[in-house]
């Protein structure tokens, strides 16, 4: 099977995305929870106001300038992700944007584009995924051949075929060695 395939900086970005939400969940822990996190907060704030209860005097230009210092921070902070994000973009003349070549078969998947051509076998494809509108072969944690239905013919029938192949080369690589081999 093979696709041809014309990938563009809002692939990229809706990649991206999807990325960026698939990452937090998977490295989520008890202290990324809503109810830890809120508990924390309600004992902050109580601690605080024992606090300034027990100073008796608040200053409020104080307060102001403190509250400004945090704003001050937290719209760097963001800044800085939107800094990060972009430094991430693909270029126009990269290798992820423009048109390319996929050949799907038993021994694995081809890949041609501006540039560069490869091989990869299906032992080292790691996850098929459907999602966000894309089709995501994973090589690794976050790098993926990226499709979007959208620029598919039959999204249908190639996720099926890819998900087939990788299963025929995963069972078959998990099966014992007979003696004829």
């Amino acid at each position: 099977m093979e696709i041809v395939i014309d990938l563009k900086k809002e692939d990229w970005r809706c990649y991206q995305s999807y990325m960026e939400k698939a990452l937090r969940k998977r490295q989520q822990g008890w202290r990324d929870s809503l109810g830890v996190n809120l508990l924390l907060s309600m004992i902050a704030g109580m601690a605080f106001m024992y606090l300034f209860q027990a100073f008796s005097h608040f200053h409020w230009p104080t307060a102001i300038a403190v509250a400004a210092l945090f704003v001050l921070l937290f719209a760097l902070f963001y800044l800085d992700m939107l800094r990060i994000r972009n430094a991430c973009e693909p270029l126009e003349s990269g290798t992820f944007c423009g048109t390319h070549r996929f050949t799907f078969s038993e021994h694995g998947v081809t890949t041609e584009g501006n540039g560069y051509s490869s091989h990869h076998s299906w032992e080292a494809v790691k996850k098929i995924d459907r999602a966000s509108g894309m089709i995501l072969i994973f090589l690794d944690r976050v790098y993926a051949f990226v499709f979007p239905e959208s620029k598919l013919d039959d999204p249908e029938k190639l996720y099926q075929r890819i998900s087939e192949l990788h299963s025929n080369a995963t069972a078959s690589s998990n099966r014992p060695p007979s003696a004829a081999d």
